[in-house]
């Protein structure tokens, strides 16, 4: 309470101080105060309060950094609070309307092709910040220009480059992002030769849908989306719901029914409030994965008797 009756003043603070030097020392202290939540978010039970939370957060980060934007760890807080509000809560509700509601579906996955490139856009703000003309070198040259990161831009890759291939998957038309998106994959694939244990081994997780929903003459590999898959469960001792689910749109694309279920099974047997870190994620998607079973007839061409 103490913490967010400080947070409260400084933000009025900043906003009435006329001395520049003032208002940037408190607006930093915001930052530091926002960017440091820690699990606030990622360790709530309620998808749904943290939902309509988020566009408020969202725009006081925003806010925060238009007075202080240099400030790192809120660029790196905002950037993964605009890809998991696209994700979790616009691009997920999209894909369980699409039947009912085509129009509304189509707004939303639109809403999060512009908040993903939002969210790419303030990870690379931070790279940019970490290299001075990385982003123009981005352009010209990407393996050279991430070839010049470290293992301090771990976080700030990982969530570029995933942001940046998640907008393709709201817009699988648009020529440019399929082109860019190649992009997306190398900053993803640098986390995984600087740190692939980052956040329980989230590059391994990206790598299962890459290689996995992409052909082999696209440069696509079943096998090595399984090795991806390997490597993610050893990492994360089988804890993250997400994993499970990346192999099993594997499993749905070749008609494997029976590996399906298996892995949506294990997937809905994560004792979610084990793992208070992950709470969050594990619920929302245990709904996905909830959502799939009951709409089983839409994944797979079977005989209702083969669903029971």
């Amino acid at each position: 309470m103490k913490k967010l009756y400080f947070l409260v003043v400084l933000i009025a603070f900043s906003v009435v101080s006329n001395g520049c030097s003032i208002k940037a020392i408190a607006l930093n202290s915001v930052g530091d105060a926002l960017s440091g939540t820690g699990t606030v978010f990622t360790s709530d039970n309620d998808p749904d309060l943290v939902r309509d939370a988020l566009p408020f957060s969202l725009k006081l980060y925003e806010s925060v950094l238009d007075g202080a934007p240099e400030h790192k760890g809120l660029i790196l807080s905002t950037a993964k609070a605009f890809t998991m509000y696209a994700y979790a809560f616009l691009q997920m509700e999209a894909d369980t309307i699409d039947k009912q509601d085509y129009e509304k579906a189509k707004y939303l996955r639109a809403r999060a092709f512009k908040l993903y490139l939002r969210g790419r856009d303030y990870a690379l703000k931070g790279l940019e910040l970490n290299h001075q003309g990385f982003n123009e070198l981005l352009k010209k040259d990407y393996k050279a220009a991430i070839a010049l990161t470290n293992k301090e831009d771990v976080p700030l890759l990982y969530w570029a480059g995933s942001s940046w291939v998640a907008a393709l998957t709201t817009d699988k038309g648009n020529m440019q992002m399929v082109q860019e998106s190649t992009i997306g994959a190398a900053l993803v694939g640098r986390v995984l030769e600087l740190d692939e244990t980052y956040d329980d081994g989230s590059a391994h997780d990206f790598f299962i849908s890459w290689d996995g929903s992409r052909s082999e003459s696209m440069g696509g590999s079943e096998k090595r989306a399984r090795e991806h898959f390997k490597k993610a469960i050893e990492i994360n001792k089988g804890k993250k719901v997400s994993t499970y689910l990346s192999l099993a749109a594997i499993s749905q694309g070749k008609q494997d029914l029976k590996e399906f279920k298996e892995l949506i099974d294990k997937a809905l047997a994560i004792e979610v409030d084990k793992y208070p870190e992950s709470r969050l994620s594990n619920i929302i998607f245990q709904r996905r994965a909830k959502f799939m079973m009951d709409n089983i007839n839409d994944f797979f061409l079977i005989d209702e008797t083969e669903t029971k």
